[in-house]
């Protein structure tokens, strides 16, 4: 497992990402927006590792009528999803995408 990047190293990346798209020193104001952006990106790291490692597919003895084996998916499945959609949001909120064009 490669080691996991830090909330503190995402939010120096996302300060550079920034002042890159803008062309200036990034406002403080954004700062809570990019902690909380660096945090998500944590987050869905650790999210993806577990799915990525783990197994995607659980098995489980099916009810007591049948007991055969039967497949869900993996319970962060949703979560995984939820996270992905949420940063593509804060990237945007942020100027970091297609859809948004920097104010200089």
């Amino acid at each position: 497992m490669a080691k996991q990047k830090t909330a503190h190293a995402y939010e120096l990346e996302l300060r550079k990402m920034i002042e890159s798209r803008t062309g200036a020193k990034m406002e403080m104001w954004l700062m809570p927006q990019v902690r909380a952006t660096a945090m998500n990106e944590v987050m869905l790291d650790q999210i993806q590792d577990e799915l990525t490692n783990g197994k995607r597919k659980l098995a489980d003895w099916g009810d007591g009528s049948t007991g055969q084996m039967k497949f869900e998916a993996h319970p962060l499945l949703p979560h995984y999803d939820k996270l992905q959609r949420t940063l593509l949001m804060q990237f945007e909120a942020l100027g970091l995408n297609y859809s948004t064009t920097p104010s200089k």
